[in-house]
C-alpha cells in the first residue's frame, strides 16, 4: 500500500477518531468542573487542531480569565495572531507568557525581524 493511500486510508481516520473522542471527553469534563482552566485550554488546543480557531481563542482567552497566571494559553493565543500577522496580540501574548515563566513564544518571534 502507497504511503498515501496508508495515510489516507489508516493513519487519518485514527487521528480524527481520537481526536473526536479527546474533544468529548474534555467536553465531559467541563461539564463537571466548568471553571477549569487547563480543561479550557485543552479542549481549545483540541478545537486549534480541528481548523476551529474562533473556538480555540475562546477557550484560550477563558482559561487565562479563568487563571491569569497560566501561561500555555497565552503562548498558542500568540501563535495564532502570528499566523494570523495579528503581530502586537502576538507580542502581547509572549511577553505575558514570559512574565509567567515560559520565554518559548518570544525566542521564536525574535527570530523573525519582520514580525516586530
Amino acid at each position: 500500500m502507497r504511503l498515501f493511500v496508508w495515510r489516507r486510508e489508516v493513519i487519518q481516520p485514527a487521528l480524527e477518531s481520537d481526536i473526536e473522542a479527546a474533544v468529548a471527553e474534555q467536553r465531559a469534563f467541563l461539564e463537571r468542573d466548568p471553571e477549569n482552566p487547563r480543561a479550557h485550554f485543552a479542549l481549545g488546543t483540541l478545537s486549534h487542531f480541528r481548523g476551529e480557531t474562533d473556538a480555540a481563542v475562546a477557550l484560550f482567552l477563558r482559561a487565562i480569565e479563568l487563571d491569569p497566571a497560566y501561561a500555555a494559553p497565552h503562548v498558542s493565543l500568540g501563535h495564532i495572531y502570528a499566523v494570523e500577522r495579528r503581530y502586537d496580540e502576538a507580542w502581547k501574548h509572549a511577553r505575558e507568557a514570559e512574565r509567567l515563566g515560559d520565554r518559548s513564544l518570544v525566542e521564536q518571534l525574535e527570530r523573525y525581524p519582520s514580525v516586530k
